[in-house]
This record gives structure tokens, sequence and C-alpha cells, in this order.
């Protein structure tokens, strides 16, 4: 799998997973970084990345989340719990739990979106 970490999420964890021989990449290193998300996600329609991402705006405003659903983007967002670990624990929780996020990715149908519990497990949800 193909995975993009979008502005929010640190860019070090990208480069952290992708030192793993993970193929990930940050936002940041793709385009400009003030794209708009809703250019964002037509430039990475038929891309075949998973986008990951904290920022729950998208899933609720409408032009947002209709412009993600449009794109038939696989998306991530980790939950709320993400915010309260300090930098360190995030990078060890990330690699502790990559294997069950990207096991999720992979058996997950082209347009699927979900959130990421603490435990790493994936719910998913319709926009």
């Amino acid at each position: 799998m193909k995975y993009i970490f979008d502005n929010c999420i640190s860019f070090r964890y990208a480069a952290m997973l992708s030192a793993l021989n993970e193929d990930v990449v940050a936002l940041r290193d793709l385009c400009d970084v003030n794209i708009s998300d809703i250019d964002l996600f037509a430039y990475l329609k038929d891309k075949g990345r998973v986008f990951v991402t904290i920022d729950d705006r998208q899933k609720t405003r409408v032009r947002e989340s209709r412009a993600l659903r449009d794109a038939g983007l696989t998306a991530l967002w980790f939950g709320p719990f993400w915010d309260r670990k300090k930098f360190w624990d995030q990078a060890r929780w990330l690699v502790n739990r990559w294997p069950i996020i990207d096991g999720f990715a992979r058996g997950a149908v082209q347009g699927t979106c979900a959130e990421i519990k603490e435990n790493g497990k994936a719910m998913a949800f319709s926009l």
C-alpha cells in the first residue's frame, strides 16, 4: 500500500515509517503545503494512495467530504486519542500499530473511510 500523511501529522512520522521500508510520504513532500483539501483530493484521485489524517473537519465540511467521496480515496483518521499523546508516544504508537493499520487498509475496498482507534483497529464509516 502507498500512504500519504496529511500536514496535520508530523512529516517525521512519514519519514520514520519510510525508513522502516513502508511506502509512506508526507503531503508536504508531494505538493504545496497550502493546497486546499478539495484540490488535494482531486490531485490524489487515481493515485492509489491511502490518505491518513487527524483533520475531522474533512468529514464534516460538506464541500470537503463530497470532494473526498468523489475522489474515491481510502482515508484513515486517527481518533481523538492521537492529540493526547506526546510526540514520542505518538511515534511509538504508530510503529507498534502500523501492521494492524496496514492490514486494514490492504483489505479495505477503495474509497473506504475509517477511524483508527487507540488499539489500532479501524471502524469504517460513510461520509
